[in-house]
């Protein structure tokens, strides 16, 4: 069982071992979500005396050949409420090696998302790094620089982000997050200070995901900085459908994505 895997690993480490952990599926996560919450506030219970550093590697997300509630769940900011813990999500190969060797090294547990659309994605091939290639946990990176909008994205909307902005007329900044908790606050800021608007994608729901922190921690403490409203731009409120067709239409597109930024642009 899934607790049964988590509780197992969170003894390992207890005991000095590096477990990593394989959750099938990330909706499967759900029957250890005790065991989750309680390796994150082992620290904080145990007056930092004790840590159990695992590290949770768990698919989801969309896939090209079809979807469903269970298999093609995201839900990473689920895992964002979850005190203690570390949260990745990479876009790419190269990243996921990074990330990988950082949260192995790190003395915090974490939860490594792998999109399973990347998997075998042509996109998402990337030349192995080198063996001390290393991304640092809670950095994003800039893989385009503009000055009218900002686009904050990661995991598989990564590469629907860069090819709208080539499809449309926008001079966007795009920002791969890879991290979401904890999240580069400096690097958006600093690109939203440029371009004086935002732009939110991810492949989480849109009520309660982690576009929303984004959008409140830039509107509460950075509002003189912004030209117009914070959007966010994710999955609709419904179930991932099964059918291909279906599924596309609950996901943000890219012609969804291209036209969010040129609407924003122009506010």
């Amino acid at each position: 069982s899934e607790e049964g895997i988590i509780g197992r690993a969170v003894g390992m480490a207890l005991g000095g071992l590096l477990p990593v952990a394989e959750i099938q599926f990330r909706k499967y996560a759900d029957p250890a979500t005790e065991q989750l919450h309680n390796c994150g506030t082992i620290r904080w219970r145990t007056n930092n005396a004790f840590a159990a550093p695992i590290v949770v590697r768990m698919p989801g997300g969309f896939s090209k050949w079809c979807g469903d509630p269970w298999h093609s769940v995201s839900d990473e900011a689920h895992f964002a409420h979850c005190v203690g813990w570390q949260v990745v999500m990479p876009s790419n190969a190269e990243d996921t090696v990074g990330l990988l060797r950082a949260a192995l090294r790190s003395n915090n547990p974490t939860i490594f998302f792998e999109h399973r659309t990347l998997l075998d994605a042509p996109w998402a091939r990337r030349p192995y790094p080198g063996d001390e290639f290393i991304v640092p946990i809670g950095k994003a990176k800039t893989l385009r620089a503009g000055s009218e909008l900002t686009v904050v994205c990661w995991g598989a909307m990564v590469e629907r982000v860069e090819l709208a902005v080539e499809a449309s007329q926008v001079d966007a900044e795009i920002i791969d997050l890879r991290s979401i908790m904890p999240w580069d606050k400096l690097a958006v800021v600093a690109s939203v200070e440029k371009t004086g608007r935002c732009l939110v994608v991810h492949e989480d729901g849109a009520r309660v995901g982690f576009g929303a922190e984004i959008a409140a921690t830039l509107a509460g403490e950075y509002f003189h900085l912004l030209d117009a409203p914070v959007e966010r731009l994710a999955v609709k409120d419904i179930p991932i459908p099964y059918n291909r067709q279906l599924m596309e239409s609950v996901l943000p597109t890219v012609e969804d994505i291209a036209d969010a930024m040129e609407t924003l642009v122009a506010y």
